[in-house]
């Protein structure tokens, strides 16, 4: 999060924009459908499964994310705020919302119910999650994607990991992107041989996610680049402001795995956590 005003979007409207991931497919024909008031708005979600929108203050929405064979979920966010709160000092809020597809026996009626409540918080002065919500509807949601990837595998026969081994996977890929980022860091600050010899080409810094190289100029502000491979998916962000740039990682693993990233020089890159993440990228 930037130490910035956005004064910019005014007091009659506020910014929510977000990212709907989609399992174990594409963001093709996601559709975003915003309830207030008995009435609908459809928000357009772009091929990356990205949108932006504005919602009027003082109001309650309820925000639809489907997609054709993927379980429809709802979030409720209320932009309702105290009288005494400045409303051009809240920052623009985002939104990580994942689909999965359907499957037998999923409780559909469940996720008719929201699976987050958002709303104005006086701790942060910001936007945030209701927490006590969430801890009562987190188990259920957390049993649905258990019982789909067992299906999973009955299905495709093939091994479901359990939370124990993706724990263990999820440390050893984080122990594995840090080694790679500092044996790069090494090989880049070897000294050369000799003078009387040729010295050997220096070795060039590997990203570890596998990545096309940074461009050699960024515009000012976020630039965001999502790279879609066989077996993750990693959005590389960028934020540069006047001389000073720095790239953060979100990386999404097919069997679940998930990581964030910062890279503080070009040959140091460390874990950090989710919410250090997106309050880092927001705009």
């Amino acid at each position: 999060m930037f130490l910035v005003c956005f004064t910019g979007y005014g007091y009659g409207q506020y910014l929510v924009k977000g990212t709907v991931y989609i399992r174990d497919g594409k963001s093709t024909k996601t559709s975003l459908l915003i309830e207030t008031n008995s009435k609908e708005i459809k928000v357009p979600v772009d091929l990356n499964g990205n949108f932006t929108t504005y919602l009027n203050w003082d109001t309650n929405y309820k925000l639809y994310f489907g997609k054709m064979g993927y379980v429809t979920k709802c979030v409720e966010f209320s932009t309702i705020v105290p009288d005494n709160v400045l409303k051009g000092g809240i920052y623009p809020y985002e939104i990580l919302v994942e689909l999965f597809p359907q499957f037998p026996d999923v409780d559909t009626v469940f996720f008719k119910k929201p699976v987050a409540k958002i709303g104005y918080s006086k701790k942060i002065n910001d936007f945030d999650y209701d927490l006590d919500y969430q801890l009562k509807v987190q188990y259920k949601i957390d049993q649905t994607k258990k019982d789909y990837y067992s299906w999973l595998e009955r299905k495709n026969n093939i091994p479901v990991l359990t939370k124990k081994e993706i724990d263990r996977i999820q440390k050893k890929e984080v122990v594995h992107y840090q080694k790679t980022a500092e044996s790069s860091s090494l090989a880049m600050a070897e000294p050369q041989k000799t003078i009387l010899k040729p010295s050997p080409p220096a070795k060039r810094y590997e990203d570890p996610f596998g990545l096309p190289p940074l461009k050699a100029q960024y515009k000012e502000g976020k630039t965001v680049e999502v790279y879609q491979m066989k077996t993750k998916t990693v959005k590389r962000v960028i934020i540069k402001i006047k001389e000073y740039q720095k790239v953060y990682f979100e990386v999404k693993h097919n069997w679940g795995g998930h990581y964030f990233f910062v890279q503080e020089s070009p040959t140091y890159i460390r874990s950090i956590s989710r919410y250090n993440f997106d309050k880092s990228t927001k705009d």
